[in-house]
């Protein structure tokens, strides 16, 4: 676990941080300029704090009062930046290479990175999407004990974003260690992250989750962070591109693009995708409707509250004005159908 603690000034800008990153990616979001990459310089050794400490697994690696401070090359991290700082006179694997710390490079971790197809690759042709990918091997190729990703889909188009984010999605949760994952975009934090940490003028102003971290924020921004996965299994594909998915004893329809017959699937719904209904609607667009018994809700500062839905042994993340749950009378253990379209529900990683 990584425990930061720490005040530093980086030229005339204050950096003030408190908070821990535990296995699995940590997402740092807040808007440009809030200090988010200076906190992970600190974090990365790349500059020393002021006053408190730095912690990874016991080990402190930086304390402004004792002095002690362990070197970035001795802090077994990875790091991935906002644009592949790679040399074109190197090919693709000794690029890789750089970063091994005189481990063997894993053919597995090529292949999961999607660099297993660059290898013939002049490195000066790779896309912005395929120097990310080098990057990101080069960062996993030392088995770093930290990884630190400085928004790194921020460079590149929004193609080779879908498909790098897709790409991280299935990596990430698979490493088993601490992952702090640096971006201004909700959305992409949230696909991504399991625990937040917001930025504000250097400062943190919030850690937990989605929703904890944009209590005090706009309709739109909790809308764009908020959302919940449900597992099933694809039970039959239909002509016209339609697949049902059998959800516990209910089903849902969605888009059969990759789908194969028989294959579990999780699914992602959006929060601002989602209407409650006390009904089975009928004569709308929105072909799917969940049943499920509301398990608990939450008011939240913006005048929203946080509706959560048990559905077939999954709780679904509902948000709803507070004017609109005291007209339906929603309560706790009240039945509820979730409504939203086949077209709004996304493939996600387990």
């Amino acid at each position: 676990m990584l425990e930061v603690a720490v005040k530093a000034h980086m030229g005339d800008f204050p950096i003030e941080a408190e908070f821990t990153a535990k296995a699995g990616v940590t997402a740092l979001i807040g808007p440009s300029g809030a200090g988010k990459s200076s906190l992970l310089r600190l974090i990365a050794g790349l500059n020393r704090p002021d006053r408190g400490k730095i912690t990874f697994e016991k080990t402190i690696w930086a304390d402004a009062t004792t002095k002690r401070f362990v070197p970035p090359h001795k802090r077994r991290i990875g790091m991935v930046f906002q644009t592949g700082l790679l040399l074109n006179h190197l090919s693709v694997m000794d690029n890789i290479k750089l970063g091994a710390r005189g481990e063997r490079v894993r053919g597995d971790q090529l292949v999961r990175t999607g660099c297993n197809t660059l290898l013939e690759k002049p490195v000066a042709t790779l896309s912005g999407g395929e120097q990310q990918k080098v990057m990101l091997a080069r960062a996993l190729a030392g088995k770093p004990q930290l990884l630190l990703l400085d928004e790194p889909l921020s460079a590149l188009d929004p193609e080779s974003r879908d498909n790098m984010l897709e790409l991280l999605g299935a990596l990430l949760p698979t490493l088993e260690i601490p992952a702090v994952y640096v971006t201004h975009a909700f959305e992409e934090a949230s696909r991504l992250a399991t625990q937040f940490v917001r930025m504000e003028k250097g400062s943190v102003t919030a850690t937990g989750s989605a929703v904890q971290v944009l209590a005090n924020t706009g309709p739109k921004h909790q809308e764009k962070a908020v959302s919940s996965v449900i597992a099933g299994v694809v039970s039959s594909l239909e002509a016209g591109g339609i697949a049902t998915v059998q959800v516990g004893q209910q089903s849902v329809e969605m888009s059969s693009a990759g789908l194969n017959t028989g294959e579990k699937v999780h699914l992602r719904l959006w929060a601002r995708d989602l209407i409650l209904a006390e009904s089975k609607p009928y004569g709308i667009s929105a072909r799917n409707a969940l049943v499920g018994r509301i398990a608990s809700m939450s008011a939240l500062p913006n005048g929203q509250i946080l509706v959560k839905v048990s559905v077939e042994g999954a709780e679904i993340d509902v948000l709803v004005m507070s004017r609109t749950a005291r007209e339906m009378g929603l309560t706790e253990a009240k039945p509820i159908f979730i409504v939203f379209k086949s077209a709004s529900i996304e493939a996600a990683n387990s």
